[in-house]
């Protein structure tokens, strides 16, 4: 049986003056959402920093504001060096990959029509080692636009924008029927002001009536016994 599909949602879909690296983005041709929330089956959450859906696909960027030197790595984890001190931070490379997987499965698009990218937006952000092209710290505006193939029809554009600011229906709560009033046990007293019938003597069982003929019986025979003894010895 096939599993259902994951929902999403973002609360709003603006784009704001004074958000710098959006501000060259023409926000009639490129649609940006902020913190699209993932919801799987499972009850699980996954959220994505930005999206924005375009004729050209649907960008996934994962957002990082952090300044410092980056070691990016192929790997589970990348290095960020803060003057002599280093610390071990999830790869942003793996977890916008994850972002773009639950998209893909909200929507049900093809892989093909999104595009994942992690933006560092401190400006004082240095990456080295194995830097992925989706990976970048400035011209992220020149990145975006560098995707000119068109995906999306404008109506699925606005079926997509449409489908991730609609908040999904809650679903009802299950009706569970109210329990029965308790019975009144058998041996329980009767509610006042309330008489109960009363119940007739119980006959005698068959054995014990039959006991009382041969009790009878035996003390007949035992006087006739002694009336004739007391014949004989006169």
């Amino acid at each position: 049986m096939p599993q259902p599909h994951a929902t999403a949602y973002a609360p709003y879909a603006a784009t704001s003056i004074e958000d710098i690296p959006w501000l060259f983005l023409d926000a009639r041709a490129y649609r940006r959402l902020g913190l699209v929330t993932i919801r799987h089956p499972g009850g699980a959450t996954t959220r994505a920093n930005h999206v924005i859906v375009s004729n050209y696909g649907i960008f996934v960027i994962e957002e990082n504001t952090e300044s410092g030197t980056f070691q990016a790595s192929p790997g589970i984890n990348w290095t960020q060096y803060r003057g002599e001190q280093s610390l071990e931070i999830p790869s942003p490379v793996r977890q916008v990959s994850n972002e773009v997987q639950a998209l893909l499965e909200a929507l049900d698009l093809p892989g093909s029509c999104f595009h994942p990218a992690v933006f560092f937006t401190s400006g004082q952000a240095y990456l080295k080692g194995e830097v992925p092209d989706n990976v970048i710290a400035e011209g992220f505006t020149d990145y975006v636009k560098s995707f000119k193939k068109v995906m999306l029809s404008d109506s699925q554009v606005e079926d997509i924008v449409a489908q991730l600011t609609t908040p999904k229906a809650q679903a009802k709560p299950e009706h569970k029927p109210q329990p029965h009033p308790p019975t009144q046990p058998a041996h329980s007293k009767p509610a006042p002001g309330r008489h109960e019938p009363a119940h007739p003597a119980p006959t005698p069982a068959p054995n014990q009536a039959k006991n009382i003929i041969y009790g009878l019986a035996a003390l007949l025979l035992g006087a006739l016994i002694m009336s004739l003894l007391v014949s004989w010895l006169s």
